[in-house]
């Protein structure tokens, strides 16, 4: 303004560039300033802007007001939400613990049957959210709804699905949804696999787990460290440590370094099974491999001593 007719007059997408890195840097309260300023300058907004407010809104735990102007004030500004400004409040509801609400603003847009309509991340985010508040019957019955209304479940869908059934324990459920969305066409991925075997050892059930872990690998997916721990942690409470040091070797084979915690579970099952000399191995294999922190090293060697001698 002080430069006058120097400075060329700045436009909506001067400030949609603006609102949308205060959003990026957290700082959504300026961008809905810079968004007051859009309204006392008399610019038109378009759904991209429009939909950068919805942003700064939720970010700034105003979600109800976001729901006011995705239904009501948009239409208003001239411009028509699209799936992305319905996610993001969506999203936002589901953050807050307010699935059921959500469920009801996507009922709403189903009936509208405007330019868009929900999408796979739509569902997921709400089942999501489902499974989040403890809503297991819920978020099965969106999963179940959401094919009938032609949104194909994808990986995701199947993941969460499966995380939260393993998480409650209903490894049967589990295993058929699995076997379903191979059946569907649907390639399980690490997160699929890992959440089966995560619940399977959680249970003490290693055998099913040594089926998922040899099923995993035979479609070229490596289990991540968290899963090799409770696998093998698995294995050496029913006293199969053998068996746990060969997953170990080929692990560690394939280029992945074990942690402090993974060796603490081999000392501690060759201490409870007796075998030192397995133990001594082991322990100057830390030592060659680099591993850090020698004398922690040398408390979990100290450690799993005691306990074979309990033993």
């Amino acid at each position: 303004e002080e430069a006058g007719s120097w400075v060329v007059p700045s436009t909506i997408f001067t400030y949609g560039i603006l609102m949308n890195c205060c959003c990026r840097t957290r700082r959504p309260e300026l961008g809905l300033a810079f968004f007051g300023r859009v309204l006392r300058m008399g610019l038109r907004t378009n759904v991209v802007v429009a939909t950068t407010v919805l942003q700064c809104l939720c970010g700034a735990k105003r979600t109800d007001e976001a729901v006011d102007i995705l239904l009501h004030r948009m239409s208003e500004l001239g411009c028509v939400p699209d799936d992305f400004s319905y996610n993001i409040v969506l999203k936002s509801l589901c953050d807050d613990s307010r699935s059921q609400r959500a469920l009801d603003l996507l009922r709403m847009w189903e009936n509208e049957r405007g330019v868009c309509s929900p999408n796979v991340y739509t569902y997921n985010t709400v089942i999501h959210g489902f499974f989040k508040e403890g809503e297991v019957s819920k978020a099965c019955n969106l999963f179940h709804e959401m094919a009938q209304k032609g949104v194909p479940p994808n990986v995701v869908t199947y993941s969460l699905t499966i995380d939260a059934l393993c998480k409650a324990r209903a490894m049967d459920k589990a295993q058929l949804f699995l076997r379903q969305m191979i059946h569907k066409g649907v390639r399980p991925n690490n997160v699929t696999y890992n959440v089966m075997i995560h619940g399977y050892c959680t249970l003490g059930q290693w055998k099913e787990a040594g089926k998922m872990f040899r099923e995993m690998t035979r479609q070229g997916l490596i289990p991540d460290i968290v899963t090799w721990t409770s696998f093998m942690a698995s294995l050496c409470k029913h006293g199969r440590t053998k068996e746990a040091a060969e997953f170990f070797d080929s692990m560690t084979a394939k280029g992945h370094k074990p942690d402090l915690v993974m060796y603490h579970v081999l000392l501690h099952g060759y201490a409870t099974e007796g075998c030192f000399a397995d133990m001594i191995n082991l322990f100057n294999s830390m030592a060659t491999k680099g591993t850090r922190s020698v004398s922690r090293c040398m408390d979990l060697f100290n450690s799993n001593i005691c306990t074979l001698q309990n033993g």
